[in-house]
């Protein structure tokens, strides 16, 4: 997935149960992803959100430091 900040960096998660860290998707009843747990970015982006039912909700203090365009 691309980062929802804006900074346009390539997110690769693993969801492989063996590995660490590791994240979970499911899909409501519409199949809008949800993911979990959060993402933090720990790049110059330094974006912290969560995916809940296809919407970016975004962590305390998470919201990239030079947002580009509009998010939710």
């Amino acid at each position: 997935m691309r980062c929802p900040g804006g900074c346009g960096k390539q997110i690769s998660l693993s969801l492989n149960p063996a590995r660490r860290p590791r994240w979970g998707v499911s899909n409501d009843a519409w199949l809008r992803p949800t993911l979990a747990p959060s993402v933090h970015q720990k790049n110059e982006c330094g974006c912290h959100f969560l995916l809940q039912n296809g919407k970016v909700r975004w962590c305390k203090n998470g919201r990239p430091r030079c947002q580009v365009g509009s998010l939710n």
